[in-house]
């Protein structure tokens, strides 16, 4: 098991199941959105909420999986 978390979140971002469990997500919340009806506006607003937060939960854990290169520029910096 890895234990530095940066390495796991890195491993994680690298998995093509993940990736491709977010991608058919996406591709759901799209095709609602696609494939909804003139007057369906919070069903397009929901769609594209859930969208944005598979963004959040990519980019959160891409923060993770930088941080100790973050670290690293910070000290180089100081």
């Amino acid at each position: 098991m890895i234990d530095n978390k940066s390495e796991r979140a890195q491993t994680l971002l690298d998995d093509e199941f993940f990736q491709e469990v977010i991608d058919v997500l996406k591709k759901q919340q799209i095709d609602v959105i696609i494939n909804s009806n003139e007057n369906d506006y919070d069903l397009r607003e929901s769609s594209y909420k859930n969208i944005r937060v598979l963004d959040l939960i990519v980019s959160h854990i891409q923060g993770i999986a930088h941080s100790d290169k973050i670290k690293e520029k910070r000290w180089k910096i100081l």
